[in-house]
């Protein structure tokens, strides 16, 4: 019993062992198994950090990538804005070189020179109209004649074949041609002088001496007519007359002219000159235009020689007013229409409308300050409104076709307009032409107000010219209600380049009294032209009467001897055209 125990015992105790033993082998199996799964652990570990730190690189990468792909798409977005701009800024000025060329290379009509179909028109052939009656080769019957007798010389009065004289037959051929004799001279003047046959006082009488221009002076009141139509009529500056002058054997010294002309314009020219000016006051209805004058003179710390000369124009009372002065703004005008400071004119406040000047102008900002003012009525001029389609198409060839369209709206109311007013107000054919005129004013505003139009005009010219006719629109349509206002400016234009082509020829005045002579003269000038009055004739009459009278007329008679105030009689006795005395030395 105690034998089978123990070999039980034996076997259990082996079979623990071998149990203990195949116990050790796994857990040494297992320990390599912790030991290799740890190792690749780490490595896995490493291998994670390792991908860590590549990600947050690639992250950090990827991150500064699209921060430089954004700079670079701010950039290519701002290279593509300023490659527009500049784009559209190459097209503005290749435009204007365009327009520049234009008006110093380009002919100066404002004639179209196409039709709509791009060929050229047929020009105009040369010469009168049809039915015009030319004056042929005849000698005009106005002018003075001076005749010349020519005959044989004595020597040769015989027969050349049997020597017997020749015998005069009564005969003449006479012909005729038009000469000019320019000739300065001296007049002598020779006064009496009696003794009386009595004994009383003052035995001696001498003749009176005729009245003198300029007191003590040597020149004569022709021959400053003269030299005052030279350069203010003629535009020949005063330094080239003395040179002609010195031509037909006159020495006189510029100086010397200059000194006589200042003596004549504070004299005589400027109550004329005022004159002048109040009627314009007095005007209701005034066509106005500036350009540039040169003063040569420092006037308030200007610093430049910039000056501008004014043309006011009354059709009214036909009277013509030339004002130069150093600046542009709107004090010049407000000085001339209404003879107050524009200081006082920002005082007085609005005037009633019915006492308001209508002035026709172009689009300077002066002009529209006396608008604010409530001072005057504008009425702008469409030969400006149409020189900017003009431009436009010289500037930017693809709007041509546009602006073309613009140029022949505006012809079209020309037309109208112009037929309008060849009849009397409220007669059949004017109120056909009113009516016809106002349907196409109507058809032009809706085109300038619609907005389907306004998206049609991407260019940003298009949109300009039509916002700018929007916002004169009711100065240019004054002339639809108003048959007397005209359409444009022109006018003024017409008179300021009178003195314009003077100042090609001497620029401008380097006293200020000169450029007030000058405003003066081209007034005169002008005023007389504009009346058919001829200004040597004028000039001559006026100064005479004010030598006779011994000063100009007073402020209360000046209005007399105005141009346009002048009788019928006068009038007909300084025409223009009037025939001349011949005037000749007496030698």
């Amino acid at each position: 019993m105690d034998g089978r125990n123990s070999v039980a015992f034996a076997e259990r105790a082996e079979e623990r062992q071998t149990g203990y033993e195949a116990l050790l082998e796994e857990n040494a199996y297992l320990r390599e198994e912790n030991k290799r799964l740890h190792s690749d652990n780490e490595q896995l570990r490493e291998i994670f950090r390792i991908a860590t730190v590549e990600f947050e690189k690639k992250n950090r990468e990827k991150e500064s990538s699209g921060a430089e792909l954004e700079k670079a798409y701010a950039v290519i977005k701002a290279l593509t804005e300023e490659n527009a701009e500049l784009k559209a800024r190459l097209e503005t000025e290749e435009g204007k070189v365009k327009l520049l060329n234009k008006l110093a290379f380009g002919k100066r009509s404002e004639k179209q020179q196409q039709d709509e179909s791009g060929s050229q028109r047929q020009h105009k052939r040369r010469g009168a109209v049809t039915g015009h009656k030319g004056s042929g080769r005849k000698i005009p019957k106005e002018l003075p004649v001076k005749e010349e007798v020519i005959d044989i010389p004595d020597e040769e009065k015989f027969c050349p074949v049997c020597g017997l004289p020749y015998k005069e037959t009564g005969i003449e051929e006479t012909s005729s041609e038009v000469c000019v004799e320019k000739v300065y001279y001296v007049k002598r003047i020779r006064r009496k002088v009696y003794k009386k046959t009595c004994t009383c006082p003052n035995q001696i009488i001498t003749a009176p001496a005729p009245d003198k221009l300029i007191p003590k002076g040597k020149f004569s009141l022709s021959f400053w007519v003269e030299v005052l139509l030279n350069k203010y009529k003629n535009h020949m500056p005063v330094e080239r007359q003395v040179k002609d002058m010195a031509d037909y054997g006159l020495a006189v010294s510029s100086g010397t002219i200059f000194g006589g002309l200042k003596k004549i314009y504070h004299l005589y020219l400027e109550p004329l000159y005022l004159g002048l000016v109040n009627s314009v006051r007095e005007s209701r209805y005034i066509h106005i235009d500036e350009s540039g004058w040169k003063l040569f003179v420092l006037i308030d710390e200007k610093g430049n020689c910039n000056g501008f000369i004014w043309v006011f124009v009354c059709k009214d009372i036909r009277v013509v007013v030339y004002v130069i002065r150093p600046g542009r703004g709107a004090s010049v005008p407000c000085e001339i229409l209404f003879d107050m400071d524009i200081e006082e004119a920002n005082l007085l406040g609005t005037i009633p409308t019915g006492d308001r000047k209508r002035i026709t102008v172009d689009r300077f900002s002066s002009y529209k300050t006396l608008e604010g003012l409530g001072l005057v009525e504008i009425t702008y001029c469409w030969a400006h409104q149409r020189r900017d389609f003009i431009a436009a198409k010289t500037k930017y060839p693809e709007l041509k076709k546009w602006a073309d369209t613009w140029i022949e709206n505006i012809a079209r109311l020309y037309h109208i307009n112009n037929e309008r007013v060849k009849h009397a107000c409220q007669s059949v054919s004017f109120k056909k032409h009113d009516k016809e005129l106002r349907e196409e004013i109507n058809r032009i505003e809706q085109e300038i107000t619609s907005p389907i139009i306004e998206r049609q005009c991407k260019h940003p010219q298009q949109r300009a010219l039509l916002e700018s006719m929007k916002n004169h629109w009711q100065g240019l349509t004054v002339f639809v209600d108003n048959p007397e206002v005209e359409m444009d400016n022109n006018i003024s234009e017409r008179m300021l380049r009178i003195p314009v082509l003077g100042r090609k020829n001497y620029w401008g005045n380097h006293a200020l009294w000169a450029g007030q002579l000058s405003a003066a003269m081209f007034s005169i000038v002008q005023s007389c032209t504009y009346n058919d009055i001829s200004p040597k004739e004028y000039l001559t009459w006026y100064l005479s009467e004010c030598v006779k009278r011994g000063s100009a007329p007073s402020e209360d008679e000046i209005g007399s001897f105005l141009p346009h105030n002048l009788t019928t009689d006068m009038r007909e006795q300084l025409m223009v055209n009037k025939p001349e005395q011949l005037i000749l030395p007496n030698v």
